[in-house]
């Protein structure tokens, strides 16, 4: 019970880390940002839009669950052998 008690602390506890994945790409957003509220009148290029980064972190998030569940079902299949 407490290794199931420590893993739930930690998930929680890790929550607020995806807020500091995205840091690196603040400075572009930023500049975005004020760009199109300076009034300059002149709307952003209609490029190809900028990589923003959700794919790694969603491949961060998926594979923090997975490894989580993996930990959870070798705890659980350890216990009913007797080990």
């Amino acid at each position: 019970m407490s290794r199931l008690l420590a893993c739930l602390v930690l998930a929680i506890a890790a929550g607020p880390v995806a807020a500091c994945v995205n840091d690196v790409e603040l400075p572009n957003h930023e500049r975005e940002f004020r760009s199109q509220y300076r009034g300059t009148g002149t709307p952003p290029p209609a490029g190809s839009p900028e990589p923003t980064g959700r794919i790694s972190t969603n491949a961060l998030l998926g594979s923090g669950v997975l490894l989580l569940a993996a930990a959870t079902a070798v705890t659980v299949v350890a216990r009913r052998s007797g080990n």
